[in-house]
C-alpha cells in the first residue's frame, strides 16, 4: 500500500477536485482507492453524491478505540471515502492536536489499507503546511497543488527553500507536483506555464489544463469520467495517474498496468525526464 497526500501552500488551488477525480483515475488503472478528507470543510463528499446533511466523518470518532475501516463509505468496487464530517471547534482542536504527534495519524490512516494494491489518497488541504509536518514525514508521496498563476510563481522560491519536512520530502523522492488550471490562452499565462515547468520539471507528476468539465461534473456530483471522459483535464489526470503507476506498480502476476511510459516521478525517486505541456 502506499500514503499520498495532496498539499497546498494556499487554498483556492482545486485540491480537493484534483484528489477526487486523480481517486477515480488511479481506480481506473486497477487500484483499489480510499479516498480520505482532512478538510474541515468537508467537500470531498460533494463529488459522489454523498448527502450534505450526513454528518459522519472521522472527526466524530477520531479519538475512540475504533478501527477507521468503519467509518469508511463504499463508493464502488475500487473507491470508498472517508469524509471529514462535521464538528464543534473543540472537536476540531483536537484533531489539530493529534495532527501534530508525530505518527499517529498516519498509522490510523495505514490501517485503511487492506491489499498491497491499495492506495491511501489523502486531501490534505491544510496550511500552513507545518500543520502537518508529522503527515508529510510519514507519507510515501507529497503531492503539492499550486495553480498555474503569478501567485504560484511567486511561492515557488519560498517553496524550494523551506526547511524541514517538506525539504527531506524531497531529498528521499517523496515530493512531487501537480500544477492546475493550465491556460495558454494568452502570452502571460503561457511564459506563467513554462516557467512552472522548467523550474518544477524533474517532480512534476500531472499538469491539468483549465477546463470547465470539472465544474460541470462537481455541480452534478459525478466524477469527471462520468461527466466528461474525453475532456482535456480527463486526459490530463489519468496521465498523473499512470505517472503514480510508475511510482507504485500493480502487484498482480501477469498484470502490467503501468507499462505506458510517463513523464514525472520515476520508481526509482525523483529524477525523471522533464515535462512539457502544449
Amino acid at each position: 500500500m502506499a500514503l499520498i497526500n495532496l498539499l497546498s501552500p494556499k487554498g483556492g488551488v482545486g485540491c480537493t477536485t484534483l484528489c477526487a477525480n486523480l481517486g477515480m483515475a488511479l481506480e481506473h488503472l486497477g487500484y483499489q482507492v480510499v479516498l480520505v478528507d482532512l478538510d474541515p470543510q468537508n467537500a470531498l463528499r460533494l463529488h459522489f453524491q454523498l448527502p450534505l446533511n450526513d454528518p459522519q466523518g472521522l472527526i466524530d470518532r477520531f479519538d475512540a478505540d475504533v478501527e477507521w475501516r468503519q467509518l469508511v463509505t463504499r463508493l464502488s468496487d475500487g473507491v470508498d471515502i472517508l469524509p471529514f464530517g462535521n464538528a464543534s471547534d473543540a472537536r476540531l482542536s483536537g484533531f489539530a492536536d493529534m495532527q501534530r504527534r508525530p505518527g499517529e495519524l498516519s498509522h490510523r490512516l495505514r490501517t485503511l489499507s487492506q491489499t498491497p494494491n491499495t492506495l491511501v489518497v489523502v486531501d490534505a488541504n491544510v496550511f500552513p503546511l507545518c500543520e502537518v509536518s508529522p503527515l508529510i514525514d510519514d507519507a510515501d508521496l507529497n503531492l503539492l497543488v499550486l495553480m498555474a498563476d503569478a501567485g504560484s510563481v511567486a511561492l515557488m522560491p519560498r517553496l524550494e527553500s523551506q526547511p524541514g519536512s517538506l525539504r527531506q520530502a524531497s531529498e528521499q523522492g517523496r515530493l512531487g507536483y501537480l500544477i492546475n488550471q493550465i491556460d495558454t490562452r494568452s502570452r502571460l499565462k503561457r511564459e506563467i506555464v513554462e516557467l512552472m515547468l522548467k523550474r518544477l520539471a524533474p517532480l512534476v507528476v500531472g499538469a491539468v489544463h483549465r477546463d470547465e468539465s470539472l465544474a460541470e461534473a462537481l455541480a452534478e456530483q459525478r466524477s469527471l469520467f462520468e461527466q466528461a471522459p474525453f475532456s482535456a483535464a480527463a486526459r490530463d489526470i489519468e496521465k498523473a495517474a499512470r505517472t503514480l503507476a510508475q511510482q507504485f506498480p500493480l502487484r498482480f502476476a501477469g498484470i502490467d498496468t503501468t507499462a505506458r511510459p510517463a513523464a514525472g516521478l520515476t520508481p526509482g525517486g525523483v529524477a525523471s525526464t522533464h515535462a512539457k505541456w502544449p
